[in-house]
């Protein structure tokens, strides 16, 4: 029998982040820095000027990862253009949306507080259609908390309802490549 391969894949790397408890510390509390604003799907500080002013220490935060990173994809240099913080409880949720505005290329998500027997992971959607079932296929990896995920900035991705009480509370940055 003559094997069937893939034509097209999309890239993405997750990694377990060093020194999480450290870094968890220090992500909190650049977290309540911030104004997160509420809407009534989630809270986010996407759109705080403050959070804007956080890219250089989120950026030395994830010094290693994002070394990491850049080696695996084979980049030479990036910087994070944009991050913000978010947090669900609830009912709450992230609707389908991608990171492709203003010349980003890669993504990123790293779960702060995240407990996998309460909470989701992100559901990322194919950028095309499976040619036998002819419908988007999606994928929603196993994460932890302290896991991070790097991805690329048009594919579409989102949060499902939380039925839980407890915060799920996430960093995402964008990467200017």
């Amino acid at each position: 029998m003559i094997p069937i391969t893939p034509m097209f894949i999309v890239p993405h790397l997750k990694l377990e982040v060093s020194d999480w408890e450290n870094k968890k510390k220090k992500l909190l509390e650049l977290m309540e820095d911030c104004n997160l604003d509420e809407s009534s799907f989630l809270k986010s500080s996407f759109f705080d000027d403050s959070s804007r002013n956080q890219n250089n220490l989120v950026e030395s935060i994830f010094e290693e990862e994002l070394n990491h990173m850049k080696k695996s994809f084979g980049l030479s240099n990036c910087s994070i253009k944009h991050s913000w913080f978010q947090e669900q409880t609830k009912n709450m949720f992230h609707p389908i949306h991608d990171h492709c505005a203003n010349n980003t290329m890669m993504s990123s998500i790293c779960y702060i507080d995240y407990d996998s027997s309460e909470h989701t992971g992100t559901r990322f959607i194919s950028p095309f259609m499976d040619s036998l079932s002819f419908s988007y296929l999606d994928f929603t990896p196993r994460v932890n908390e302290g896991t991070i995920i790097f991805f690329p900035s048009n594919v579409l991705h989102q949060t499902l309802p939380s039925s839980s009480d407890k915060p799920r509370k996430i960093v995402s940055f964008n990467l200017e490549v």
